[in-house]
């Protein structure tokens, strides 16, 4: 039988089976937008909490330096750095992109496909073969330039919580779909998950930076240390060496000289520096003569029995060591205060899943 469909209702059918129709896209994509991103009003509450957050993890990593961590005590006047840095980024309105607020994240950027662009104009990238990419939004366009460019592309499972690697080789994804596969759900469901077994040589390691040193190299995360983490591993498998490049995509705002690291401070052992910097308007080599040492491996001894604890892989990664050389590995010493996460999701949203379904939250430590 058939019935005469109002307006709305025909609107609605013509969305859900096809977008053919510019209108029909231009209000669906609407409609995609209300339901999945916050307003201004709410993205400007989950900046205050982002911001209120990282006030109080900055006291308690002061509180545990004054009582004499350690890591505590070398890694604060990192997160001097980030707060600088985040918070510019978003007082700049025109600067700071989706996702945001950036604080506790790889701070995406607009103009962040420029850089991406600019990166796979590079001889190291152009002659690589395999490359290894962060999972990170600003970095999307290069994990885009990857595939298109016909490469073996690598990408850690997001905070190695499921694995490993996922990987994508060349002719295993249409054209369409690269854009897609970019993304974290895509590479879930077209990339192939690979193991500690895995020894391919990676030719080239993009990681996101929060900022980086242009004559030095050093580089700061996000603060949860998982590039340090799988570089080490990466390392330790014997996938890269000291040699292979590590360029990183940064706004040029996170490019910073100046009282970094302070005076009296250092990078750490384990921290990675990079070797080229590309931004949306310019290209900077490190001068290898200032650049720090790259780390060699995982340094157990810095690693922490709380940030061990939530990576199974790295838990996988130590056993076999172990069982090979039938020596205990023997960790940090001094606790470990993991940062809060990213805020994600929209308020309202969020306050009503606290609500109901708490069990399924998923908290930071």
């Amino acid at each position: 039988f058939s019935k005469r469909l109002e307006p709305a209702e025909a609107a609605f059918v013509a969305v859900a089976v096809t977008c053919s129709c510019r209108a029909l896209q231009r209000r669906s994509c609407v409609r995609v937008r209300q339901r999945t991103q916050e307003t201004e009003e709410e993205r400007m509450q989950l900046d205050q909490e982002a911001r209120e957050g990282m006030e109080k993890y900055m006291k308690l990593i002061q509180d545990l330096a004054d009582k004499g961590n350690i890591r505590a005590q070398k890694t604060a006047w990192k997160w001097d750095l980030r707060k600088k840095v985040w918070n510019f980024l978003e007082d700049n309105n025109d600067l700071a992109d989706f996702p945001r607020p950036v604080h506790h994240r790889i701070p995406n950027f607009k103009e962040s496909a420029k850089a991406g662009e600019r990166l796979a104009e590079l001889p190291e990238f152009i002659n690589a073969k395999v490359v290894k990419v962060n999972p990170d939004t600003p970095q999307k366009s290069v994990r885009v330039a990857a595939l298109r460019s016909e490469k073996t592309l690598y990408v850690p499972q997001p905070r190695l919580r499921t694995g490993f690697f996922s990987r994508i080789q060349p002719g295993k994804v249409p054209p369409e779909k690269y854009n897609f596969a970019a993304t974290a759900g895509g590479m879930k469901q077209l990339a192939e998950p690979m193991d500690l077994d895995d020894r391919t040589k990676i030719d080239v390691v993009v990681i996101g930076s929060s900022a980086v040193n242009p004559e030095t190299g050093m580089r700061v995360g996000k603060g949860e240390g998982f590039a340090e983490l799988e570089y080490g591993m990466m390392r330790q498998l014997g996938m890269i060496d000291e040699n292979t490049p590590v360029i990183t995509t940064v706004h040029d705002s996170q490019v910073i000289s100046e009282n970094f690291p302070p005076k009296g401070k250092n990078l750490m052992k384990h921290d990675v520096p990079v070797d080229i910097i590309v931004t949306p308007t310019q290209t900077i080599r490190v001068n290898k003569a200032r650049q720090p040492a790259k780390p060699t491996g995982i340094y157990w001894d810095l690693l922490s029995r709380e940030k061990l604890a939530t990576i199974r892989v790295l838990q996988d990664l130590k056993a076999r060591i172990e069982g090979k050389t039938g020596i205990q590995l023997e960790l940090a010493e001094q606790e470990e205060a993991l940062p809060p996460l990213a805020k994600r999701g929209r308020p309202r949203l969020r306050e009503s899943k606290r609500d109901g379904v708490k069990s399924r939250l998923r908290r930071p430590s």
